[in-house]
């Protein structure tokens, strides 16, 4: 028989809960980002730019790509808190932007 590893324990756990969860016995912590709508899209983006070009050079995503969430194509939940992020403080992602 293997031996049984602290990670690998870890893991069993870890499995045994989300079966656990997957039942309802168990409730876990877990966050849901609201979908972004397009007004919301272009809100965001007409307060820190002046198009989804200048949005591109500040932000680094694609204006391609803005201009799609701003036709309502469906936003990744990634997109969905960079733009959350943005709409609060555009500042710090700008920051980042410009060292990296």
């Amino acid at each position: 028989m293997a031996k049984r590893t602290k990670i690998g324990l870890e893991i069993e756990a870890a499995l045994k809960e989300v079966q656990a969860h997957r039942r309802g016995e168990v409730a876990l912590e877990s966050r849901v980002v609201d979908p972004m709508p397009a007004a919301r899209v272009k809100a965001i983006v007409r307060k820190v730019a002046k198009s989804p070009k200048d949005f591109e050079r500040k932000f680094g995503v694609p204006a391609r790509t803005i201009e799609g969430w701003e036709q309502n194509k469906k936003i990744d939940v990634a997109g969905r808190v960079l733009l959350m992020v943005i709409e609060k403080n555009p500042e710090a992602v700008e920051d980042v932007m410009a060292v990296g």
